[in-house]
């Protein structure tokens, strides 16, 4: 299916929020999966996952920040709003550990959290002047060379989450510099291999999960966030290219599911609207059921039953994608911005 002409200048891009419902469902299942862990399989399907679903959540990101430059001028309102995101995360984070009775120190500097992506995120929207300024192959080019030269500084890891921020960065510059036109003309073009690329991601998803994860000892690379020396240990030495064909896999696999996903707005489009309220709410209800017990209940029950974990997870998107939730985080996001969209609305009614 073709992108009709009409469908270009609609405001809305019903295949990136596609994407983005695709891709939040599968970060919960990986941040829920990470605390049951009883199957072997589910595990190497959890690797596989993180292969992929964080550089092309980069993307999609990328892709929306171009609007961070409007009229040829920096919006800091969206770097902000975002930091400010954070921030908020952070202390929801911690209030619900301590609701439970749990001791926790609210850190904003040493990150390893799910909050990681939202500051990591405030950066990148401080970069997209400077990669707006570049041209595109110089731009990629930098991005990537320092997402493979990263993994060597031992030092540089989880601090203000400086090591996840350069090693995605190709992949918000990749999002950036692609226009409307060329997703929609990569689309079409390519139209006909959906068969393949479905094919391929079975072939890759079932090579993690019955032929047993190919990564091996080296899979902790996947997140990003670790230098080569604890990731890889002694493979450390060849972080640059095992690192750089893992940016090859995680394109590959990103362009297959591309691919499949749908163009035109169907009944669960409104959970890639409302991704970033999903984001966050999933994991205070995550972290919430893991200091009430119930994880360590569910590991406990046969294997069999933590493949419902995938089903709970996609209802869980549906559930808090509502529309309420996403319109309330916009309000916690920017209260000034919805304040004045409000009244603007009011004024046309008027």
């Amino acid at each position: 299916m073709a992108y009709k002409s009409g469908e270009l200048k609609n405001t809305r891009d019903y295949f990136i929020d596609n994407l983005k419902a695709f891709l939040i469902v599968l970060v919960i299942w990986g941040h829920v999966e990470s605390n049951l862990r009883p199957v072997g399989e589910l595990t190497r399907l959890y690797y596989f996952i993180h292969t992929f679903h964080m550089p092309c959540f980069a993307f999609t990101s990328g892709y929306l920040a171009k609007s961070v430059v409007k009229d040829g001028k920096f919006r800091a309102e969206r770097y902000f709003s975002t930091l400010w995101l954070f921030v908020f995360f952070r202390l929801m984070n911690c209030g619900i550990a301590h609701a439970f009775g749990r001791q926790t120190k609210l850190e904003f500097f040493d990150i390893s959290s799910a909050a990681w992506y939202l500051l990591a995120l405030s950066a990148w929207y401080v970069l997209v002047p400077l990669l707006l300024s570049m041209k595109p192959r110089t731009g990629l080019a930098v991005t990537t060379l320092s997402g493979l030269l990263v993994g060597y500084a031992d030092n540089v890891s989880t601090f203000l989450t400086f090591s996840r921020m350069v090693v995605f960065l190709p992949f918000f510059a990749a999002g950036l510099y692609l226009s409307k036109e060329g997703l929609a003309g990569f689309l079409s073009k390519y139209e006909k291999l959906r068969i393949p690329a479905a094919v391929f991601l079975l072939l890759a998803a079932g090579g993690f999960v019955f032929l047993g994860n190919p990564l091996g000892s080296c899979a902790r690379i996947v997140f990003g966030g670790m230098p080569y020396s604890v990731a890889l240990k002694t493979y450390a030495p060849y972080g640059f290219f095992i690192r750089g064909g893992l940016y090859l896999f995680a394109v590959l696999v990103s362009a297959a599911c591309m691919l499949l996903v749908p163009r035109r707005k169907l009944w669960f489009s409104y959970v890639g609207k409302y991704s970033l309220a999903i984001y966050i709410l999933h994991i205070l209800v995550r972290d919430a059921l893991l200091y009430a017990g119930v994880f360590g209940k569910i590991k406990k029950l046969p294997g069999i039953y933590m493949l419902l974990s995938i089903p709970a997870c996609v209802a869980a998107a549906l559930v808090l994608g509502n529309p309420v939730f996403g319109k309330a985080m916009n309000w916690v996001a920017d209260p000034v911005k919805q304040w004045r969209q409000r009244e603007k609305k009011k004024a046309l009614k008027a």
